[in-house]
């Protein structure tokens, strides 16, 4: 079923063109989809337009910023007007003249794009805990004007408010946080390409092929929107402005990378992510292989299904086993319980699709293949699995859409 009204791209590098015939198969796969116990009711429109998603009117600093600022991370979508101003120029100069800023700051180049009428969107991250540290770096280079546009969502809207207001006389227009993930990910799937797409096979292998997804005119719902971030959110979306949260998990990006400090000492993320793709998770989890010596047939579970995480350390020392072995079988928990959740709540709701999004999974096609995995063995390859590209950052873009001027 094509959720936002997609058609097959084809592509380059690993990348590949799509015959017409799997493209019949990617949008037959959900409606094969034999009942489930339990139903929502549909909408009664099959399709519905997404609607035009529009930038707000530029201020006079020619300037609009949307932030985000979650419990792990903050994320900022900045957006310049094809008219440049003083303010504009001065704050572009100083994200060109380099890409990481303070001690934590970067800036994510490869998702920076263009729009048709010039206007320019960049993108810059930095850890949370060091707001009020990028808060000074703004005031010492005069990056930002009282006379900019900003829109804040997150926890650190409202924490971190009455800073800006007080020592940047900077007010925001505070976004709610589903209606800022929402309409980021439609604006960005409206307007940019190569913005959603599937893996071609079920495999768990991090090189598996994109097939990526180009909008059409409208768009088929409902969906879910399963958005990884510190923890877990899901949402039901009847259309681009019907939705609510439907539940979620208490497991996502901040639970693997604590856990991974905890039992490797790494110290970034990266070299978390680094030390998962060495291990070897089977080295430290109980398959049913290892309890029956083979599959077992009678209740249809194969070897390699795991029967109990962690569940080897049961049995030996833990000297027996790398880090790099834990941090994999960590990063397997996690992404596999996001699949099984994501998986039982597709059970309930019957959407068309489920795209999973969120910062847990930037540049993180590790964790999305094995979630991709898990959710098409669960449902028989029945329930397709969409994933995004700039993820994490669509709470910032759409915090920029909803950007207002506000009285400080």
């Amino acid at each position: 079923g094509a959720v936002l009204g997609y058609a097959c791209l084809s592509s380059q590098s690993n990348k590949r063109a799509v015959t017409d015939e799997e493209d019949k198969k990617l949008h037959r796969r959900c409606e094969e989809c034999t009942p489930r116990p339990r139903t929502r009711r549909r909408s009664s429109a099959p399709s519905e337009s997404l609607g035009k998603l529009v930038l707000p009117l530029f201020p006079p600093s020619g300037v609009v910023v949307g932030m985000d600022i979650g419990g792990t991370l903050a994320k900022i979508a900045i957006c310049f007007s094809p008219t440049q101003t003083a303010m504009a120029t001065r704050l572009k100069a100083y994200l060109d003249s380099q890409d990481s800023y303070g001690k934590t700051g970067r800036r994510d180049k490869k998702y920076d794009f263009q729009l048709d009428d010039g206007a320019a969107v960049v993108f810059v991250k930095y850890e949370s805990s060091r707001t009020l540290e990028a808060l000074e770096l703004i005031k010492e280079h005069k990056l930002i004007s009282p006379e900019t546009s900003i829109g804040c969502t997150g926890g650190g809207a409202v924490m971190f408010k009455s800073a800006f207001r007080d020592q940047l006389q900077l007010g925001w227009n505070e976004v709610d946080e589903m209606q800022s993930l929402v309409s980021g990910i439609a604006f960005l799937i409206q307007h940019v390409p190569e913005s959603i797409f599937a893996f071609d096979h079920s495999s768990e292998d991090a090189m598996a092929t994109k097939k990526y997804l180009r909008v059409g005119s409208g768009a088929r719902y409902p969906c879910l929107l399963v958005n990884v971030g510190s923890g877990v959110s899901i949402l039901y979306l009847e259309s681009s402005t019907d939705y609510r949260r439907v539940g979620g998990s208490s497991s996502g990006g901040a639970t693997f990378f604590g856990l991974a400090k905890i039992i490797s000492e790494c110290k970034t993320w990266k070299e978390a992510l680094d030390l998962a793709r060495r291990g070897d998770s089977k080295k430290v989890d109980l398959l049913v292989g290892d309890i029956y010596g083979g599959h077992y047939t009678k209740l249809g579970l194969k070897a390699d299904v795991i029967a109990a995480y962690f569940g080897k350390l049961a049995r030996m020392d833990r000297g027996q086993v790398t880090k790099e072995d834990l941090v994999a079988a960590l990063l397997k928990l996690i992404t596999y319980t996001i699949g099984n959740t994501a998986f039982l709540y597709a059970r309930i709701y019957e959407p068309k699709d489920v795209i999973f999004t969120g910062n847990f999974l930037r540049d993180n096609d590790l964790a999305k293949s094995k979630i991709n995995f898990m959710v098409r063995r669960l449902s028989d390859g029945k329930i397709n699995a969409l994933f995004t590209e700039r993820e994490g950052y669509y709470g910032a873009l759409g915090a920029m859409l909803n950007a207002k001027h506000p009285e400080v």
